[in-house]
Parts: C-alpha cells; sequence; structure tokens
C-alpha cells in the first residue's frame, strides 16, 4: 500500500525571514494551490545558537518526508515566482533529472530545484557540514555530476527575461560565514573534479542523508498546507 500523500512537497530552509515568509504564504500558497496540489509546505526553522545551516535543514525536510510525496522543491524563502512562472516551471517534470528551476548564474544547483527521491537519495543529500551561508549548492551539483544523472536549468540569476517570472526580495545582510568559507570555496570549485574517483565517493558518502543528526524542537500547522517545524542541529 502506498504512504504518497502529496504529489509535490516544497522545503524551505528558515530562521529570522517573517516578513519574507508571510510574503510567501500571502503570494505564492495560491499558486501552488493551484497548479501544484496536493501539495505540502514544509518550513525547515534553525533554533538559534549555530551558523545558519541551508544544505542540512534540505535534509531535514527531505528525511521527514522522503515516503510521502512524489516531488521536491528546494526552496529559498526570499523568492517569488509568478503564476506563468508556476504554470511553466514547477509543474514540468523530467523524471531521473535534477531540475533548476531558478538557479545561480554560476553552476551551482541554489535558490529553487525540483528532484525525486530516488536521486536525492543517490547524491547522499547535502554535506552537513556547511555553516553559514554559501557553498553548499555548489557541493550539490558536484554530487548530482558525478552521480551522472542529467541536469535541466530553466532560469538562471542573470537571466535577460528573469523578471517575467519571479521576483527575489534578497536580503545580503544576513550572508554570515564560518571561518571554513574560502577552503570550502576551493575545494567545491577547484579541487573536486581533480579528484580520482574512490575519493570523490568517499567524499559524498561520508557526509549527507546517511550521518543526518537533528532534534525536532516543535511542529507548528499554519493551514493546511503550510507547517513549520523547528530544529535543533
Amino acid at each position: 500500500m502506498s504512504d504518497i500523500e502529496f504529489e509535490n512537497v516544497i522545503i524551505i530552509p528558515y530562521r529570522d525571514r517573517k516578513e519574507h515568509l508571510d510574503l510567501f504564504i500571502k503570494d505564492v500558497i495560491p499558486l501552488f494551490e493551484k497548479y501544484l496540489k496536493p501539495f505540502k509546505v514544509v518550513i525547515v526553522e534553525q533554533e538559534e545558537g549555530k551558523l545558519f545551516n541551508r544544505g542540512m535543514l534540505l535534509n531535514i525536510g527531505f528525511n521527514e518526508y522522503k515516503d510521502k510525496c512524489n516531488y521536491f522543491y528546494n526552496h529559498d524563502v526570499d523568492v517569488y515566482p509568478n503564476e506563468k512562472c508556476v504554470k511553466e516551471f514547477y509543474t514540468s517534470i523530467k523524471d531521473n533529472t535534477m531540475i533548476g528551476i531558478y538557479t545561480p548564474p554560476g553552476e551551482t544547483l541554489g535558490t529553487v530545484i525540483k528532484f525525486t527521491k530516488p536521486i536525492f537519495e543517490k547524491i547522499n543529500g547535502y554535506p552537513n557540514n556547511f555553516w553559514g551561508w554559501g557553498v553548499e549548492d555548489k557541493s550539490l551539483q558536484n554530487r548530482v555530476e558525478y552521480m551522472r544523472i542529467p541536469i535541466f536549468k530553466y532560469l538562471r540569476r542573470n537571466s535577460s527575461n528573469i523578471n517575467e517570472y519571479i521576483t527575489v526580495k534578497n536580503d545580503i545582510n544576513d550572508r554570515k560565514m564560518d571561518n571554513l568559507f574560502s577552503d570550502k570555496t576551493h575545494f567545491e570549485y577547484d579541487i573536486f573534479n581533480t579528484l580520482i574517483d574512490s575519493i570523490k565517493i568517499k567524499y559524498i558518502m561520508q557526509n549527507g542523508l546517511n550521518n543526518l543528526y537533528y532534534k525536532i524542537i516543535s511542529i507548528e500547522t499554519i493551514n493546511k498546507n503550510v507547517e513549520i517545524i523547528k530544529v535543533n542541529i
């Protein structure tokens, strides 16, 4: 008997963005109700005390819903697709493919992506040790490319027609980096693809979904389609 409850689960990593979240619920959730039903928006909120860990929060959202839906979206809270965008790109189905709905201009898989359970499990999700802003999206693309999973991207941050599809209200003031930011950037951008396959797969499999740890503090239901899972990591 299938445990599938939703066609789509949208995972939002979150902390201290109430204004952005309120706007997302007001403007974007109605579009999901129109085009993505049945769906669930899962906001994974990190407890205060440590640098933000986007990758681990997205791993947690996936882990909590991995047996309950067909398609997952990793989605930043400050990105607001319009109806044209949701209709054309969010509903696109390319099984066995990592879909970049809206990604940075470089070769990374950040901001808004869509995938299936087998893909995310095959790449072992994100590494859990990327504390502070940045680079986890490059690490994810490295994993996808190594596993020879096709990547298809629709919108880039520097696309000339981006305003036809999406609005971004990014606050760069919260981009706090840890003291390993430069080392992580150098490894993921310059070193990873020079390694032999046995080292690459060892690196991928030593950190991700298979060693994920967290404690759920609370679960708050906002409405029938939206919940906030607050976690300690």
